[in-house]
């Protein structure tokens, strides 16, 4: 028998430097060599997507990628923010490494496949050949910026897997990999599950996901089903055991390896890389605009310190009635003690420029209730915002969730009074599944950065507290609630 060890992840960022949450990429790279030096002819390493939102983005993200010996990685939805001519060109650094991967995103002009890109990698590890199929999340073009995926268009998930397994299979294949950037969630629920469903009778060895934050690993009727990693704190891991006289598999074992538990050492190679990559950016990491006098978490389900704070510093920096702004960018807190430039992007991912429009009060209720229709909140979550104070009565059936908005002096809003907004880019064109709503309006953009009215928002502050007006009133609970945290 031969052991096959697949280690998965998702989601890194390009978070190479270590702090307070992230392990950094030395010691996400010593996790992975704890394993491969058990088996190393017969170890894997897959990326399920989503690298290129960082400060160093680009050629340096994938040849880091390719110093923790990287063999696979897909598409996920961030590769797409930047537009075409940016993707295509991080393709090709990625591609002088290894094989990159999708096979449910075309070109919208010519229904081609995207530049550089494979549908699928066959790779042979200890003399057995795996088939490593790669798909990118069906929700990618509501999740990035809309003229970002314009020159795109997506597949059927399910379709384009019953195109090319067999043709896999065909070419040598004695394992099958799915390596997607699909969510799902810990209980079987989710585009992974939605698709495996479809699937299954293909006998899939192997599934990987991603996209969101938290860890799974089950053996399903012989599916090894994982998604792992988040800025590198962990990794999915499979083992595989395959007899080299039947050519088949045997066995299938799945489990999460917690990377900061588990990283024995720190690797210099990798240490004089991350310093050389990041070295430009120091300020981010050392200028000291404001203190946290204690951690400022953020929630993505309910109104959270966190996001009270930001989307005020955005409402102040643009001088507006309104602003609003998607949870889904941010993260799970802003930890206490010294806040720099690289707190605000741990804080919020994006760093537009402040989009602004006019609405009525009436188009106001129309966001809320859009934002609360059960599909579009498991998917996306809240809204984060300021100016107004909103009650929201989850018993009652979509469309008349809402119960009032009001202003800060406690009047509930006349919806024919004009109210000045501002949102992000991402936002302002569509994102999380709002197109509906925002293509009424003109938006104009600013010159003002998110990331720079957060700046000068806390640095006006000085001492940050984890502190919330509730300005979100709730009845009852959401009935899709798929928030992490």
């Amino acid at each position: 028998m031969q052991r096959l060890d697949l280690l998965a992840h998702a989601d890194f960022h390009g978070q190479f430097r270590a702090d307070e949450d992230n392990p950094g990429l030395s010691r996400f790279y010593s996790a992975i060599g704890n394993v491969r030096s058990l088996n190393p002819e017969g170890t894997m390493l897959l990326d399920a997507g989503d690298e290129s939102k960082c400060l160093w983005h680009g050629k340096a993200v994938y040849d880091g990628l390719d110093l923790i010996g990287t063999d696979a990685m897909v598409l996920g939805n961030h590769e797409f923010d930047a537009g075409r001519e940016e993707m295509e060109r991080c393709i090709r650094w990625g591609d002088a490494h290894f094989p990159m991967l999708c096979a449910n995103v075309i070109y919208k002009e010519n229904r081609e496949r995207i530049k550089g890109v494979q549908p699928y990698a066959i790779i042979e590890k200890a003399g057995i050949r795996i088939g490593i199929l790669g798909l990118t999340s069906s929700y990618t073009p509501y999740i990035v910026e809309k003229s970002a995926f314009e020159d795109f268009e997506m597949l059927d998930s399910v379709s384009t897997i019953r195109k090319y397994v067999p043709e896999m299979r065909k070419e040598g294949a004695e394992l099958i990999v799915l390596l997607s950037h699909f969510p799902f969630y810990p209980d079987k629920t989710g585009e992974l599950f939605d698709v495996y469903e479809q699937v299954e009778d293909l006998s899939i060895d192997v599934f990987i996901g991603g996209h969101i934050p938290g860890d799974f690993a089950e053996v399903l009727d012989g599916c090894a089903i994982v998604k792992g990693g988040f800025h590198g704190t962990s990794l999915g891991h499979v083992t595989i055991g395959f007899d080299t006289e039947t050519r088949k598999k045997i066995s299938a074992d799945a489990e999460i390896i917690d990377v900061k538990q588990n990283a024995s050492s720190e690797a210099p190679e990798i240490e004089n890389y991350v310093r050389e990559v990041t070295k430009d950016y120091e300020y981010y990491f050392t200028e000291v605009l404001a203190e946290a006098m204690e951690d400022i978490p953020m929630h993505l389900s309910c109104e959270s310190p966190m996001g009270d704070l930001l989307s005020d510093a955005i409402r102040e920096a643009s001088d507006t009635d309104f602003a609003y702004f998607n949870c889904t960018s941010c993260g799970r807190r802003i930890a206490k003690g010294p806040l720099t430039r690289y707190s605000i992007q741990k804080a919020m991912a994006f760093n537009e420029k402040i989009q602004v429009t006019v609405m009525k009060g009436s188009d106001l209720y129309d966001l809320f209730e859009l934002i609360h229709e059960p599909e579009i909140f498991g998917n996306n979550a809240e809204l984060m915002f300021s100016g107004l104070k909103v009650r929201i009565d989850h018993s009652r059936p979509a469309g008349r969730k809402v119960v009032w908005i009001k202003d800060l002096e406690d009047h509930e809003i006349d919806k024919e009074r004009i109210f000045t907004v501002c949102t992000s880019k991402y936002m302002s064109n569509g994102g999380n599944e709002t197109d509906s709503f925002t293509e009424r309006f003109v938006w104009k953009e600013l010159d003002t950065t998110m990331h720079d009215a957060i700046a000068a928002y806390i640095q006006r502050k000085g001492a940050i507290r984890n502190e919330m007006d509730h300005r979100y009133e709730f009845i009852g609970h959401p009935e899709n609630d798929n928030s992490p945290w």
